[in-house]
């Protein structure tokens, strides 16, 4: 979707002004018509708000209910990406618990694993693509793990502490990988698509002599369902576009906790 390859302070303005400009231009298209059918007198304006009202409710309810799903999702995303971060954490700290070489070998691969995590994960799935070139470090980390022969209580202990810490990182690695193509289903873009539109019309329909006050009503209206919608698509993939979960955490374990 090309609103994804463009930055919030681009795409933003130019998503609203399309929505804007469409509306408006569906209200000049049916003013003519609806001055010349419009019957004179109270009915069609009363018929008019009693439609225009309930539609309203149904239309406001689904926006509201399908943006809280969407930054749902989102938040859902950012939490396993934490998740990931701080089962990396945990284990590079008992990695240093484990004799060397292994225990160095398994720190420094898991070092490598969070720059590939930052550099080839993440641009992949902000195109949508599955990763898997990661493997070959989870296999690396795992063969540093098994290559370790415990000498004393102490060091069966931090290995299996480390075998359970990898797991652990195994589940929420999946986990992310698995959400990389998470998105509303394509019916309820046809909901809000078709819902905004509706929306438009029926406020050409409604009966102002005042040109100017007609366009400004449609525009407001029209600002802030596209408000909505760009927020919804914003959140719609949630490692895509400019409203995107970033790889911070890994990152901050570069600069802070694998520096140490």
């Amino acid at each position: 979707m090309w609103l994804y390859d463009l930055p919030m302070s681009v795409g933003l303005p130019l998503f609203v002004a399309l929505v804007v400009g469409a509306s408006c231009a569906v209200l000049l298209l049916l003013r003519r018509w609806v001055f010349r059918v419009a019957p004179q007198g109270e009915e069609w304006d009363r018929v008019l708000s009693y439609a225009v009202g309930a539609y309203g409710v149904f239309y406001g309810v689904t926006l509201a209910l399908i943006a809280a799903a969407s930054y749902g999702n989102f938040t859902e995303v950012d939490e396993v990406v934490l998740e990931e971060s701080s089962s990396l954490a945990s284990l590079y700290r008992t990695a240093d618990l484990l004799p060397d070489p292994q225990g160095r070998a398994l720190q420094e691969q898991i070092v490598q694993y969070t720059r590939n995590v930052i550099d080839v994960d993440w641009p992949m799935q902000a195109r949508l693509q599955i990763p898997a070139e990661t493997d070959a470090d989870i296999t690396a980390m795992q063969q540093a793990i098994a290559g370790v022969q415990p000498t004393t209580p102490a060091e069966i202990l931090y290995v299996q502490q480390s075998l359970d810490r990898f797991q652990i990182l195994i589940e929420n690695r999946r986990e992310r990988i698995a959400l990389t193509r998470l998105a509303l289903p394509g019916v309820l873009w046809i909901v809000l698509g078709v819902g905004a539109l509706l929306n438009a019309v029926l406020i050409a329909l409604i009966e102002v002599r005042n040109l100017r006050v007609h366009l400004l009503m449609s525009s407001m209206l029209a600002l802030f369902v596209a408000l909505l919608l760009y927020a919804i698509a914003g959140f719609d993939h949630a490692y895509a576009g400019p409203i995107a979960v970033t790889p911070e955490y890994f990152e901050d374990l570069l600069e802070g906790l694998f520096r140490e």
